[in-house]
């Protein structure tokens, strides 16, 4: 059985692989939320934040890539709980080889 950071590490390497224009994104929760949010109108506990795409791409794109990114946390957080806090505040950058 895999431990919650391989599970992690396994499903992001995943995500990159699958979104070839993700470059970099991270995880916050409500602590981490900028001053200039209102979390009283936000559901969950997990937030995707600083998405960067290359190349850039059109809002539906971005939309579909946010999509990709909230599937892999969600589905590694349903799979491993105890991932939810390897996920925070943390920041995902793909590695160039």
């Amino acid at each position: 059985m895999q431990s919650a950071e391989t599970e992690l590490e396994t499903r992001i390497q995943a995500l990159f692989a699958r979104v070839p224009a993700l470059c970099r994104f991270s995880v916050r929760d409500r602590s981490g939320l900028p001053d200039h949010i209102d979390p009283t109108g936000l559901r969950g506990d997990l937030f995707i934040f600083e998405i960067v795409l290359s190349p850039r791409l059109g809002s539906r794109q971005y939309d579909e890539v946010y999509d990709e990114i909230s599937a892999a946390v969600t589905a590694v957080v349903r799979a491993r709980p105890e991932a939810k806090r390897l996920l925070l505040e943390r920041a995902f950058v793909r590695a160039l080889h």
